[in-house]
């Protein structure tokens, strides 16, 4: 079977009529934001784009990801795997007053003239990581340590607060 590759840019000319699809798998380790997050650095992710024109002309490019995202989980700080799976679609503009003159309903992504495809598919992993990575529910505990166990012994005033309670029973 052979491995589908996504191009490196998008030129304008794949914005035409009609519309181009480009299919294949990034690594997520080559994407530089996202690579110091990975809790191990190596999985994939799978992505379809589509470019082409709106009804007013403008370039589109209309997407979908899937990837499972090696984190390390806050709460016990193992490795576990975020599921990534979403479909999007942006508006190219070439600078951010134009991104901004759109309708609301209508997500501007700033690019020169080509667009770099990994750079679009790195975004929009980004968005969909949790702000607080962590396991669901009952998946994960807290680390196996002695944190907070022995707290009052190693008060400097748990000494003291042994005087206290005698002198206050007297």
């Amino acid at each position: 079977m052979q491995a589908l590759m996504l191009p490196d840019a998008l030129a304008p000319d794949d914005f035409g009529a009609p519309s181009r699809a480009h299919e294949g798998t990034l690594a997520l380790p080559t994407m530089p934001r996202l690579s110091p997050l990975l809790a191990t650095q190596e999985g994939q992710v799978w992505a379809r784009l589509e470019g082409g024109l709106d009804e007013a002309g403008r370039r589109v490019l209309e997407g979908r990801i899937e990837a499972s995202v090696p984190l390390t989980c806050q709460r016990c700080l193992g490795v576990y795997h975020h599921q990534v799976a979403g479909a999007f679609r942006v508006v190219i503009v070439a600078t951010e007053e134009e991104g901004e003159a759109l309708p609301d309903e209508l997500e501007p992504y700033v690019s020169g003239a080509a667009v770099r495809p990994l750079q679009v598919i790195e975004e929009e992993i980004l968005l969909a990581l949790p702000v607080v990575a962590r396991h669901s529910g009952n998946d994960c505990g807290a680390p196996e340590h002695g944190a907070g166990v022995e707290r009052e012994a190693l008060s400097p005033f748990a000494s003291l607060q042994g005087r206290v309670r005698r002198q206050a029973d007297d």
